[in-house]
């Protein structure tokens, strides 16, 4: 039996990129989800600010805080 891998994130939704403890966050829109049959990534984002592509594990996303009023 194979358990499906569930994703936190859809595609167009805002997140915070923090590859390492020690870096800095930036923002990062969410462009690809990649099914886990096609390796290590979980999604292609693209980073605010740097205006780069990269493919990343979920563990280096975290949610942007949205007000709740």
């Amino acid at each position: 039996m194979s358990v499906k891998k569930t994703y936190n994130y859809k595609i167009d939704d805002w997140v915070i990129y923090k590859p390492y403890e020690f870096s800095t966050p930036k923002r990062a829109v969410i462009l690809w989800i990649y099914r886990e049959e096609f390796g290590v990534y979980d999604y292609e984002i693209f980073v605010d600010g740097e205006g780069k592509k990269r493919k990343v594990v979920e563990s280096s996303l975290f949610p942007i805080n949205t007000p709740t009023y």
